[in-house]
């Protein structure tokens, strides 16, 4: 009798240690998705002010007189731009530990998304930026080109990434959207954010595919994503970082995520 009391107490208090370091990971998961996502926020504004800086749109003798002066500047930008795609991709790992269990194919899905998106952009950005770099070099072999054409190739590169970031912005409306369904269903965070997540993604597809059938509202589809993803995703990004999780009702859906695969 006095074993079998012993044996229950100590499988309670074996489980009741397990469940507080599932809180304490949980914890800690939550505050670095929010400190990534805010390094993002900084980051973002800075790497890409570079670039907006120093390229004149439509004047390429300008910009390659800009990247020649401010070379140094150019490649910090480059380097913004490559953090913030790894930032994006670690971000995407962790926000799927913090979903799974509303639904594991879902949860994938939104993480193979924003991973995609860093990947390509990271890609394309630094290619563009590369090829740039190596126009206004002035290697030997460019020669056979002259100066005006040299120019344009290199304002070239830079308008190819106008480009990409149409869709760079596909990719990452996807995730938006596929987070704020899940966060939605959660029920371990407040449906009003999963809400202006799914916005936010909206704005996203929006402004790529609008950019592309209406060149000429391209402008005013920008302004539009800002209104409706800075509110959407700072709100997510300062909530995970202040108050997290509802630690019970997460660990009730794992277990229900769990009890659902036997």
């Amino acid at each position: 009798m006095a074993t079998a009391k012993s044996e229950r107490s100590d499988t309670r208090g074996t489980g009741a240690q397990a469940t507080t370091t599932t809180k304490t990971r949980l914890k800690r998961l939550t505050r670095i998705a929010g400190i990534l996502y805010l390094a993002i926020f900084v980051l973002y504004p800075l790497s890409t002010s570079v670039r907006s800086t120093l390229v004149v749109p439509g004047d390429a003798a300008t910009t390659v007189q800009n990247v020649v002066a401010n070379e140094t500047l150019f490649r910090w930008g480059m380097a913004g731009e490559a953090t913030i795609f790894l930032i994006e991709i670690v971000l995407a790992g962790v926000l799927y530990v913090l979903l799974r269990p509303v639904s594991r194919w879902m949860s994938l899905a939104a993480a193979l998304a924003r991973a995609s998106e860093g990947v390509v952009m990271a890609a394309a950005n630094l290619f563009t930026s590369i090829l740039t770099l190596v126009v206004v070099g002035g290697a030997g072999y460019l020669a056979a080109f002259d100066t005006e054409q040299r120019d344009a190739l290199a304002l070239l590169f830079q308008d190819a990434n106008e480009i990409v970031i149409l869709l760079w912005g596909l990719f990452f409306a996807l995730h938006l959207v596929l987070l704020g369904l899940l966060v939605y269903w959660s029920q371990f965070f407040p449906r009003i954010l999963g809400i202006l997540l799914m916005l936010a993604g909206v704005g996203y597809f929006a402004q790529s595919f609008g950019t592309v059938v209406a060149p000429g509202l391209a402008g005013v589809l920008s302004t539009g994503v800002l209104v409706l993803a800075i509110p959407g995703e700072l709100v997510f990004a300062l909530w995970l970082l202040i108050r997290g999780v509802d630690m019970d009702k997460w660990h009730t859906r794992a277990l229900e995520a769990i009890e659902s695969q036997l």
